[in-house]
């Protein structure tokens, strides 16, 4: 079993034990995936739930991750505040191509709510006036010179993505 559960994180997360060594998790058949690809193909599955039922849905899920049928899975601790949501929330990623294979494992796995979110636009919430980036600037009170620093760091990591179609797609520490 590979949860990665380390209190002072956000997120728990479940990886194959080969992201553990260096491994990227974002492939396609094997296949590493260029930015381009990940803009048009990668995403995940948006599951919400009680943190308890999530514990245990990750748990079910870890096999399949460990298989490789799922890319990875992470969730939160607890509900958003900063993003005012209710719920715990588990993003369960994978190819948009195989997005309906790993729907069915997890609605075998009692997922009711289908609910599917491209990598793109996450990542374009996530940029400089984009609706999660503005409303977590908010909600946590930065000065104005803060919320530039942090709207910087969005435009440079998120930007390189757009304007790099060709290169090798590198997930950022979260």
């Amino acid at each position: 079993m590979v949860i990665w559960d380390h209190p002072e994180s956000h997120y728990i997360f479940v990886y194959h034990p080969k992201v553990l060594w260096g491994v990227n998790y974002i492939r396609y058949k094997g296949k590493k995936l260029t930015n381009g690809e990940v803009l048009k193909y990668w995403g995940k599955w948006v599951v919400l739930g009680e943190r308890e039922w999530l514990d245990k849905l990750a748990q079910k899920l870890d096999k399949y991750v460990e298989e490789e049928k799922i890319a990875s899975i992470k969730y939160t601790r607890e509900p958003s505040k900063n993003l005012r949501i209710d719920e715990c929330v588990m993003l369960v990623y994978c190819d948009k191509r195989e997005r309906d294979e790993v729907w069915a494992i997890l609605e075998e796995h009692g997922v009711k709510l289908k609910a599917w979110i491209s990598e793109k636009e996450t990542m374009e919430m996530w940029m400089p006036g984009g609706r999660l980036l503005e409303r977590w600037i908010r909600t946590n009170n930065f000065s104005e010179e803060q919320a530039e620093a942090v709207r910087e760091d969005a435009r440079r990591t998120l930007g390189y993505v757009f304007n790099n179609p060709d290169a090798i797609y590198r997930p950022w520490a979260q």
